[in-house]
């Protein structure tokens, strides 16, 4: 083997392991300054003892609970794409604040372990995946921040700030993948054949020939790394969690048989009371929707995935003050792109969902996402 080659290949492992003892000691760090607050275990009451033994025959109804909490982070991810989407159909991506977002997230991550941090079990692969998906988030934005301020400026400037049709198409893509992460895993979307589209929709020439040229290299190179760490991502969680449902299992009741017609989202399992169901319904942002959906007709969940709590996020003024008749402000974040807004993420009892979004929505609160385990 040619030393040229063997002399790359230490380098690049040295690299590896480096950038590894990094994120390690980082980690460390990040949770102990992050695991000072220690909450009593969860009790769980006789009345869902109860109900567990009613749904025991189910396969796949209870989930942990501590993932309505764990998952805040990785929603985050899904926001922050949302947000810099919207950013980039009115700005260039250079004023995008990729240092906020980054801190956002490991501020959310510190908020939520502190939540979780002995009321429950320690999921030790739950949190290595938050500080995978999180460490690669931070060097996405990291890098992005650093070209888009540098080589992206400096064409910016010499297109005098005027679109090209690859920032164009750029904003198409950034725009699909904000939706499309809302409803299914980052990682099933096609960066692939967003790279192939790029050079078969677009022309090799035109106005601010500088400015396409750079976008043109810089859209390749970074769909086609997306493209294989999706691949990747997709490979280790199925191999690590196998193939996820998209459904998950609920208890409501004060409900009626007509409403599986009225909504075909939920599909009914079987009726355990007067008015009370076992039910499927869709995970992601399509449980929100049809949470949302319930509660205007009073409809109330008992359980949801076999848990009696569950978090809340919304969109709210900064200056507003959670006065709810029910459930908690667990913390809240300003929003990056727009300051006069915060997120608020609220803890709140399943039994009381239907009242916290019926309160946030007579008062003019965005229900953001509720997280569904």
């Amino acid at each position: 083997m040619p030393r040229s080659v063997l002399r790359f290949a230490r380098r690049a492992g040295i690299a590896i392991i480096g950038f590894c003892v990094v994120v390690a000691i980082a980690a460390a760090i990040f949770m102990a300054q992050c695991s000072k607050v220690q909450r009593p275990p969860k009790v769980q009451s006789e009345a869902s003892r109860q109900r567990m033994k009613l749904t025991a025959d189910i396969k796949d109804y209870t989930r942990a609970e501590d993932s309505t909490y764990l998952g805040y982070p990785e929603w985050f991810i899904v926001w922050s794409y949302t947000e810099k989407a919207d950013f980039q159909a009115a700005h260039l991506p250079s004023g995008f604040p990729y240092f906020k977002s980054i801190q956002q997230y490991w501020s959310g991550y510190c908020c939520v372990h502190g939540l979780t941090r002995g009321k429950y079990p320690f999921d030790f692969g739950e949190h290595q995946m938050l500080v995978v998906i999180g460490s690669s988030f931070s060097i996405e934005y990291l890098i992005r921040a650093a070209y888009e301020n540098t080589m992206g400026r400096l064409t910016e400037w010499l297109s005098s700030g005027q679109e090209v049709e690859e920032d164009a198409y750029s904003n198409r893509v950034a725009r699909e993948y904000a939706d499309f992460v809302h409803i299914r895993p980052f990682y099933e979307f096609s960066f692939w054949k967003r790279f192939k589209d790029l050079w078969s929709e677009t022309s090799l020439w035109g106005r601010h020939p500088v400015r396409k040229l750079e976008r043109r290299m810089f859209l390749s190179v970074d769909y086609s790394i997306e493209s294989f760490y999706c691949w990747l991502i997709e490979k280790a969680t199925h191999a690590s969690y196998g193939i996820e449902s998209a459904d998950t299992y609920a208890w409501i009741e004060n409900a009626r048989e007509e409403i599986f017609a009225q909504n075909p989202r939920i599909r009914k399992v079987k009726e355990v009371g007067p008015g009370a169901y076992l039910v499927i319904i869709p995970r992601y942002q399509e449980f929100t929707t049809v949470t949302e959906w319930l509660a205007e007709r009073d409809i109330h969940f008992v359980e949801i995935a076999g848990n009696d709590e569950i978090l809340v996020s919304a969109i709210a003024p900064r200056g507003w003050s959670y006065n709810l008749t029910a459930g908690e402000e667990a913390f809240s974040t300003g929003l990056a792109t727009a300051p006069e807004w915060k997120r608020i993420a609220i803890s709140t009892p399943v039994s009381a969902l239907h009242m916290v979004v019926n309160d946030l929505r007579n008062r003019g609160i965005k229900v953001e996402h509720v997280y569904d385990y």
